[in-house]
């Protein structure tokens, strides 16, 4: 997995996206001072692992899926 970070734009926002963990595989969002830690389960659905309490208003399955397309991938690497 890369360790750079990149931008995501969806819906006129700019959302900062940093590979975090590689097991299980999360990733770090920034949005302003907002900060949420989001992964995918083995259904395909992007969920929150961490988030400010009242915050969870971000597109989240958008910005996964411009993650899955960034990393070449729309599903997890098989072990």
């Amino acid at each position: 997995m890369e360790n750079n970070s990149f931008v995501v734009t969806v819906q006129n926002t700019d959302y900062l996206v940093k590979p975090g963990s590689a097991m299980p595989r999360l990733y770090e969002v920034f949005c302003g001072a907002a900060y949420h830690q989001i992964g995918k389960t083995d259904a395909g659905l992007w969920v929150y692992v961490e988030t400010p309490a009242f915050v969870q208003n971000m597109p989240l399955q958008e910005i996964g899926e411009v993650i899955d397309e960034h990393f070449g991938s729309t599903s997890e690497d098989a072990d």
